[in-house]
């Protein structure tokens, strides 16, 4: 399946052959794996390689070249890669619409699930992170919408939590 173009064996071969006990000619068979399943939109394997690019495992370092895997990852809906997408953008961000983009993938994770892009946007919001005006009333349906889904996935938050927002609805 994997030589037809199945994605998914292919990433599936990756997975396999590039586990720590394999050779070498075996690892880098798994590259090769990996970079066929990325270029066949395989969410797991855009988003892996596009992280391999950012921090130069692998391949030669190319930040723009793992920026774009990763959004185009994040357009696929995978959800780390949506909490990575958006945590690159605010970090480098140095306009507005830059902090909007990240805003948008933190609350795009956030309303699929993922507790810790809530919580990251609690946190943006009470301190004032990223250039981001502090909005406390924001900060806490941030950290509530967390709350929730961290119940939701049998999760303690409690002590990532700040308790000196001051919000007045």
């Amino acid at each position: 399946h994997a030589e037809a173009g199945d994605a998914q064996a292919q990433f599936r071969l990756f997975q396999i052959l590039g586990q720590a006990h394999c050779t070498d000619d075996e690892y880098t068979e798994a590259l090769g794996w990996l970079h066929r399943a990325a270029r066949a939109d395989h969410p797991d394997a855009t988003f892996l390689l596009g992280i391999r690019y950012i921090t130069g495992v692998d391949v030669t370092e190319d930040q723009t070249r793992g920026l774009q895997l990763i959004e185009r990852s994040a357009h696929a809906g995978h959800g780390e890669a949506q909490f990575q997408f958006a945590m690159l953008l605010l970090e480098a961000s140095t306009s507005r619409k830059e902090q909007e983009q990240g805003l948008y993938w933190l609350g795009k994770a956030a309303s699929e699930g993922d507790t810790k892009a809530a919580l990251t946007l609690g946190h943006i919001y009470a301190a004032g992170l990223h250039g981001i005006t502090r909005q406390d009333c924001w900060a806490a349906d941030w950290f509530d919408a967390a709350t929730d889904l961290a119940q939701d996935a049998r999760i303690d938050v409690t002590a990532l939590l700040p308790g000196d927002l001051d919000c007045q609805y």
